[in-house]
């Protein structure tokens, strides 16, 4: 039995490391891009927020006058 003559199961493994390296990649990507939209989207509530409550001060000034 020869061992050394077969190098293609050497290949597979080299390439299915290589294959799982890139999804955990991607998936580390997708994660910390989810949590960069999560962040934006918090930032947008507060600024719609603070502009609503510009806006109600903005109506209760015009009422008054």
């Amino acid at each position: 039995m020869q061992y050394g003559g077969a190098p293609s199961g050497w290949i597979s493994i080299t390439l299915g490391l290589i294959l799982i390296v890139i999804v955990v990649f991607a998936f580390y990507q997708m994660n910390r891009t989810l949590n960069e939209l999560k962040l934006e989207l918090a930032n947008l509530r507060n600024s719609l927020e603070e502009t609503k409550r510009y806006t109600e001060d903005v109506k209760r000034k015009l009422e008054e006058v």
